[in-house]
């Protein structure tokens, strides 16, 4: 197969990765092109520029990255080989892509493709989720500094820093049907996925289910916040008392002032934000089974 490689190269392993990553695929006999990617925009032209000339596309970074890459994957219909880089790797822990570089260039020999939704913020992609509140300032509080020193530990501390200043939020959501609804919440997560967060999961969930899940943090009794880290831990978050949950293909959300909308941790738009899936958007190398 020819393959382009992208790396994004600024994250952590990501020159060694690069060359770990070439030098897997050549011994497999593979036919690698290596695109210089410095921003994401270089990343859709790279794939979207080899339409009809390459078989795969195998990104390595973050979730941030990848997300760079939809457009282009969609415009090459080529599949995704995820070389997971990130602090998090969120969408690659969901689909069960191994850590080690070699291992996951390898699914392209021991695994399959599998078709998976992509959500979408005021023309924004993302995979797993996007929120407005609580996880918005948690995201800007984990700079790269934080990320690079704490690593999976920069979660819990920008969180804490978060709280200190978090007010509940009046959002007005249209719901699928036309129905309004109001929610005071701390926190309004959209999910395309089963998992975000580092650490939510809703076994209910699928990301190539054809739906989102809605979620709204409202806490109404001092001891909410215990409830729902209890129901986190016991992988039961959308049945704590202080979580309220709807599912649909589409949600409008609207405010008073404009608020920040973040999509898989990164900036994506402000409200009124409109919140849609794409159903089988991109097709991804998964394990079997």
């Amino acid at each position: 197969m020819r393959v382009l490689l992208a790396v994004n190269v600024r994250a952590r392993r990501g020159r060694d990765a690069r060359s770990r990553a070439a030098a897997a695929l050549r011994e497999r006999g593979h036919e690698v092109v290596v695109a210089d990617t410095r921003k994401a925009a270089d990343l859709e032209r790279a794939i979207a520029g080899e339409r009809g000339r390459i078989d795969v596309a195998a990104v390595g970074g973050g979730d941030g990255t990848l997300i760079s890459a939809i457009a282009g994957l969609r415009s090459a219909g080529v599949p995704l080989l995820i070389l997971p880089l990130g602090t998090i790797n969120e969408l690659a822990r969901t689909l069960a892509i191994p850590p080690n570089i070699e291992a996951a260039c390898g699914l392209l020999e021991t695994g399959q493709t599998h078709a998976i939704d992509v959500g979408c913020v005021n023309g924004v992609w993302f995979f797993n989720e996007a929120s407005i509140g609580l996880s918005t300032h948690v995201a800007r509080e984990q700079t790269g500094e934080v990320k690079s020193r704490w690593g999976m530990l920069a979660i819990p501390l920008a969180t804490v820093r978060a709280l200190g200043s978090l007010r509940p939020y009046h959002l007005e959501v249209e719901l699928e049907n036309g129905e309004q609804t109001v929610f005071r919440t701390m926190q309004l997560t959209v999910a395309n996925s089963y998992r975000f967060g580092g650490v939510v999961e809703n076994p209910q969930a699928r990301i190539d289910d054809g739906t989102l899940d809605l979620y709204s943090i409202e806490l109404r009794r001092w001891w909410d916040p215990i409830e729902i880290l209890g129901a986190v831990a016991l992988k039961r978050f959308p049945a704590a008392k202080g979580v309220q949950t709807v599912r649909g293909k589409r949600f409008v959300v609207r405010s008073r002032r404009p608020h920040h909308v973040f999509a898989d941790g990164e900036p994506a738009t402000k409200t009124p934000a409109e919140f849609t899936v794409v159903p089988q958007a991109i097709s991804v190398y998964v394990p079997r089974g």
